[in-house]
């Protein structure tokens, strides 16, 4: 498959946003129209992304506290040759939200079902999310140069452009696997249409508001 894409995931991304994260972060993901994606001609070996060992963290901010979890990623590809990256892609679960700061039934399960439900992430109607590679030149990426990696990531049926800073790339010498972790970089939900709480969409919420900016990073490790 020639999909240039890989995921975070969010990406992406995943903006989870049921406290979008105005906090710091280590990196700060840019965000802006799609882009068609790369094709190469380079017959790379295609690597399955490893969905156990895999996943999307998420964290989001609102006055007075946070919240924090992860999302499965569902499957995934990467199409790699003698250590240089040509392409990929990775689905990620939106109708697995994981919450981990709560208990299940301690106002866990309640906060998962706010960000599955019609206001937030609308998982019924749009199970998954999906990023995909885009910009990668035609003699590909080197492994070892990669700093960070631009794609669309698709969430609510709205596609855009992220860029995502890689904190690092290992390859087991004895298995071949190769594991990428991104460093943390924000999203802005309002730019996928997840309009709860926010001030992008409605005036008046007072400190009732949620932040739109939601803070993510992902590991992502082929079989």
């Amino acid at each position: 498959m020639k999909y240039q894409t890989i995921a975070l995931a969010g990406i992406f991304a995943l903006g989870l946003s049921l406290a979008s994260c105005s906090g710091s972060s280590k990196g700060e993901g840019s965000v802006a129209a799609s882009e068609a994606a790369a094709v190469s001609d380079v017959a790379a070996e295609s690597l399955a992304v490893d969905s156990t060992a895999s996943a999307l963290s998420w964290k989001g901010f609102k006055p007075g506290g946070e919240h924090y979890g992860k999302l499965p990623i569902s499957a995934g590809q990467l199409d790699i040759k003698d250590d240089v990256l040509h392409g990929g892609y990775v689905t990620i679960k939106m109708n697995g939200i994981i919450v981990e700061d709560l208990k299940a039934e301690e106002g866990g399960d309640k906060l998962k079902a706010h960000l599955e439900g019609e206001d937030f992430f609308d998982v019924a109607k749009y199970p998954e999310a999906k990023f995909e590679l885009t910009n990668v030149p035609a003699e590909g990426l080197k492994i070892a140069d990669i700093k960070e990696l631009k794609g669309n990531l698709t969430l609510k049926d709205v596609t855009k452009n992220i860029t995502i800073p890689v904190a690092s790339i290992q390859r087991d010498a004895a298995t071949g696997k190769y594991s990428f972790t991104s460093q943390t970089f924000r999203i802005n939900r309002a730019d996928w249409n997840v309009k709860y709480g926010s001030k992008s969409f409605f005036t008046g919420l007072g400190d009732k508001f949620i932040n739109d900016e939601i803070e993510l990073s992902f590991v992502l490790q082929t079989l």
